[in-house]
């Protein structure tokens, strides 16, 4: 093995189940999500959190309770969630699949699991927020059930949000309404929700240093490389000897430590590489770390929005086509390359090139982007603040930023 050191994180801090706030006054939401990192993912253990953090920067404070997607909303919590809260957020996350380790999908067809008399019987607003379409390339159908329930969904839902247009164009094939809007998953505004870790990256820069750090999803495999894994990761390993060789220090990080798989194609190609497993790691940990790289090759979706959400260079390997989706709707399809293309070590080198000589040109690209992002973000919460709560206005200049 070529690895120099590995750091690992946990055991994962529990958030608590209620998040009181300290005024009584405030109003009480039922956060519904895959909390406390139950699929022991990094992105998720860092998305839903960021959910509430943005709600709260902007509209808030909230008294929060917390309720996994995965545990069934019985008809009998409905009743006790319209007498005893005044709204619920469902999501983000990429919860519109059928194939998810630990869900129980027969009420509902994808990851929320409730009948469709349950989310029928909903008096409060339902606010759906950042969900994406999940379904993996010639992936099975969704049962039959699916179609009628996100059609209720929609209809009792008075904010359904996707992540993605793309995830609005697959969804279109089962509604019978169009009453959805695009809101881009909340770890894409990092930049603009965590000062500290804005103030950390920006120290970083002034380094100059050359951390390129790598994400390969293993997670569904037959459906991700299609019988290629080895020419492809042999091909990805090619690409990480080539900027070694430029000078970058190689950085292996995994969202779910059945990442860590890449690691013998790298030591098969003699790259030298140090890897972070943040399986296990909390929020901070997981941005500490982004906020510390250089450039970012990832194949999970949040490999590819945490970095950028924090004004990281990207480049994604696409074996999903929700990552693609991203990068059309930030119009930067340039960085990304399909997982199959033979030219993945000349894309990725030639990203370096125009990295290392226009490091600041394209900083202001990624800012640009984020910009978009960031205002799209504050348009919806204004919608959702004024029509689900009667807030007349959002706190728009949090932190004292405005994509400074």
């Amino acid at each position: 093995m070529t690895l120099r050191n590995l750091t690992q994180y946990g055991p994962i801090e529990k958030t608590p189940m209620e998040i009181n706030t300290d005024k009584k006054s405030v109003l009480k939401i039922l956060h519904i999500g895959v909390h406390n990192s139950a699929n022991l993912n990094a992105g998720d253990t860092l998305l839903f959190p960021i959910v509430r953090k943005l709600f709260d920067s902007l509209l808030g404070p909230f008294d929060w309770e917390l309720k996994q997607a995965w545990e069934e909303l019985t008809l009998s919590e409905v009743e006790r969630v319209n007498a005893k809260f005044d709204g619920i957020v469902l999501g983000g996350g990429g919860l519109i699949l059928s194939n998810q380790e630990g869900s129980d999908i027969s009420n509902s067809g994808w990851q929320w699991n409730s009948t469709v008399k349950a989310v029928q019987s909903i008096e409060i607003p339902l606010i759906v927020f950042a969900i994406g379409y999940n379904r993996f390339r010639n992936q099975s159908d969704f049962s039959a059930v699916f179609s009628q329930h996100i059609n209720n969904v929609i209809a009792k839902s008075s904010f359904f949000g996707l992540r993605n247009y793309g995830s609005i164009s697959k969804l279109s094939d089962y509604v019978k309404t169009h009453n959805i809007k695009r809101q881009f998953c909340p770890t894409t505004v990092l930049w603009q929700l965590y000062p500290e870790f804005r103030k950390l990256a920006k120290e970083h820069d002034k380094l100059n240093v050359k951390n390129l750090a790598v994400n390969i999803a293993f997670d569904r495999s037959h459906l991700r490389f299609k019988g290629e894994m080895d020419e492809i990761l042999i091909r990805i390993s090619c690409a990480m000897k080539k900027a070694q060789t430029r000078g970058w220090k190689i950085v292996v990080v995994s969202h779910k430590t059945l990442d860590r798989g890449v690691e013998s194609y790298l030591d098969s190609e003699k790259v030298d590489y140090d890897s972070v497993d943040l399986t296990e790691a909390g929020p901070n940990e997981i941005m500490r770390f982004y906020s510390q790289t250089d450039f970012v090759v990832g194949m999970r979706g949040h490999s590819q929005m945490i970095p950028f959400g924090l004004l990281r260079p990207i480049m994604s390997i696409i074996s999903h086509d929700k990552m693609k989706y991203f990068l059309d709707d930030i119009n930067r399809r340039e960085w990304g390359v399909e997982i199959n293309s033979h030219k993945i070590v000349e894309e990725i080198d030639s990203f370096l090139d125009d990295l290392e000589k226009n490091r600041e040109v394209l900083r202001e690209s990624i800012k640009d982007a984020q910009e978009f992002v960031w205002e799209e973000t504050l348009s919806n919460m204004q919608e959702i603040g004024f029509k689900n709560f009667g807030i007349k206005s959002i706190k728009s200049e949090i932190n004292g930023v405005d994509n400074e």
